[in-house]
C-alpha cells in the first residue's frame, strides 16, 4: 500500500531519539547511485556508515546496509519484530514501507552507526524518511528529476519537483543535480527559500574526455578530484559530482573524510542492477558461449531496471555506445517486463532498436510489496508493433531463450524495465 503522510512514521519512530546522523537523498533518476557512492566513500574513510535504499532487490532486507554489508537476517527480523508489535499495540495501521523504514532506522541506531545514507522512497515531502528533522541531517540531496510516480506527485515536472524540495530542513545544506532543467531549479530554490536552508550547491563535473576517461570535480573543501573509475553510464559524473559535494559540505566534522579516502571509495562502488554486466554462464544450456551483453561470444548480460522515460533513453544511449557496436549486425535481444501501470509502449519505443527483438516476460510477488504486479507478458507483445516478439513466463526462461538465440546470431542480451526481473531467479542463477 502506497499512502503518503508523516502521522504513522511519527508514531513509529522518534527522531529525537536517533543517535545518528543522515544524508538524505531524494530525485527521479540517480538517487541510489548517489546513495552508494557516499556510503562507499564514508566506509573508505573509515566512517561507520549506514545505508537504507528501496526498493530491495530479493529480500527486503537487503536494502539496509551496515558498513557497506547487508544486515543479516536474523538481525533483520529481530529489529523488525519489535517494530511490528509496536505497530500492532498502538494501532497505528503504518504501511509496509512505513514499517521498513522503522526497522532501518532502529537499526543504525543498534548498529552504532554515525552517518546513515537514507534514500527517499518516493517523492520527499509526504515520504516516510522525511521523519527525520534538521537536527537528525547533515545534509540533502535532490538528484535529476523526471516524470514518475504521477499519480502521487503530481502531472508536471515542476510539481514533483515541489514535493522532492520537500525534504529541505531549515538550515541544512541542500545539493541539487545541475544538469536539472531551470523550471525544476527555479522550484527547489523557492521551496528552500521559504523553509530557510542553509546553503544551496548546484553540483556539476568538469568532464574529461567526454566523460570516457573520468571527470574531476571542484569543491571547496576538496578542491579538484580527478576520478576515473565511477559507475557506468553518461549520468554517473552528474550523480558523482552531487555525492562530492555533500561529503564536501559534512567534510569538517569527519576529519577521515579525505581526498584519498574517497576516491578510493567511490572506485570500490558497486551498484546491482544499474548497467550491470552479470556473468551468466550457469545459465548458458553447454557452460559458457553465449552471446551476452558485450556482444558476439561473450558470457554477460546487461542488466539495468530502466523503468521510466529518463532512465530508459539513458540506457538506449549506452547499448547504443557500448554494447551494440559489438554485436554482429547490431542485433540486441531485450527480455522485458514491466509494473502495472508503467507505460508499455512508450518503454518500448524508447529501448528497442530497429533489427532487434524482444523477450518478454513477467515476475512474481515481491516480498514485501504486494501492490506491485507485473505487466502480463503477452501485453508487451501486443505493444511490440509488428517487432520481434514472444512472450515467455519465466524471468530464467526468458533470460536463456535470449541467450540461446543470441549465441546463434551472434547478438547481445539486455534485461531491462524492472529490478524485478533480475531478482526472479537471474541472480541466484548467476551467482
Amino acid at each position: 500500500m502506497i499512502d503518503l503522510g508523516l502521522k504513522r512514521i511519527s508514531q513509529l519512530i522518534s527522531p529525537s531519539t536517533l543517535r545518528w546522523k543522515a544524508i538524505h537523498v531524494a530525485g527521479t533518476n540517480g538517487k541510489g547511485s548517489v546513495c552508494a557512492y557516499l556510503a562507499s566513500a564514508l566506509h573508505a574513510s573509515g566512517i561507520r556508515v549506514g545505508r537504507f535504499t528501496s526498493p530491495h532487490l530479493i529480500n527486503r532486507w537487503d536494502c539496509i546496509m551496515l558498513s557497506n554489508r547487508t544486515v543479516s537476517k536474523s538481525t533483520f527480523l529481530a529489529v523488525e519484530e519489535k517494530v511490528l508489535e509496536k505497530n500492532k499495540r498502538l494501532e497505528i495501521g503504518a504501511t509496509e514501507f512505513e514499517l521498513l523504514t522503522a526497522t532501518a532506522f532502529e537499526l543504525f541506531t543498534i548498529g552504532g552507526v554515525e552517518v546513515g545514507v537514507v534514500e527517499v522512497g518516493l517523492g520527499g515531502r509526504g515520504d516516510a524518511t522525511n521523519v527525520l528533522e534538521e537536527a537528525n541531517t547533515l545534509v540533502s540531496v535532490i538528484t535529476k528529476l523526471g516524470l514518475d510516480h504521477q499519480g502521487f506527485l503530481g502531472d508536471t515536472i515542476e510539481e514533483i519537483a515541489g514535493e522532492k524540495a520537500g525534504i529541505a530542513k531549515h538550515g541544512v545544506p541542500i545539493v541539487v543535480d545541475g544538469s536539472n532543467p531551470a523550471s525544476v531549479i527555479d522550484v527547489v530554490k523557492r521551496v528552500v527559500a521559504e523553509v530557510g536552508v542553509g546553503e544551496v550547491v548546484l553540483a556539476a563535473p568538469d568532464m574529461t574526455g567526454g566523460g570516457e576517461v573520468g571527470c574531476e570535480i571542484a569543491t571547496p573543501t576538496f578542491g579538484k578530484l580527478h576520478f576515473s573509475r565511477f559507475l557506468p553510464g553518461g549520468y554517473q559524473p552528474y550523480n558523482l559530482s552531487c555525492a562530492i559535494n555533500a561529503l564536501s559540505l559534512i567534510a569538517p566534522r569527519f576529519p577521515t573524510l579525505t581526498p584519498a579516502s574517497i576516491v578510493a571509495g567511490i572506485a570500490d562502488t558497486k551498484w546491482p542492477g544499474r548497467l550491470e554486466q552479470l556473468d551468466i554462464t550457469a545459465l548458458l544450456p553447454s557452460g559458457g558461449g553465449g552471446g551476452g551483453g558485450r556482444g558476439e561470444g561473450g558470457d554477460t548480460v546487461l542488466v539495468d531496471g530502466a523503468h521510466n522515460p529518463q532512465a530508459q533513453q539513458e540506457l538506449r544511449a549506452y547499448v547504443d555506445a557500448h554494447i551494440r557496436p559489438l554485436a554482429k549486425a547490431g542485433k540486441v535481444y531485450w527480455v522485458l517486463a514491466a509494473t502495472k501501470g508503467k507505460d508499455v509502449p512508450g518503454m518500448i519505443r524508447e529501448l528497442v532498436g530497429d533489427g532487434d527483438a524482444i523477450v518478454a516476460t513477467r515476475f512474481g510477488g515481491v516480498d514485501g510489496m504486494p501492490w506491485v504486479q507485473s505487466v502480463e507478458a503477452e501485453k508487451i507483445v501486443d505493444a511490440a508493433e509488428g517487432r520481434e516478439a514472444k512472450g515467455m513466463e519465466g524471468c530464467v526462461e526468458a533470460v536463456r531463450d535470449a541467450i540461446e538465440r543470441a549465441n546463434q546470431d551472434g547478438g547481445a542480451v539486455v534485461v531491462a524495465g524492472s529490478l524485478w526481473v533480475p531478482s526472479h531467479g537471474i541472480w541466484d542463477e548467476a551467482d
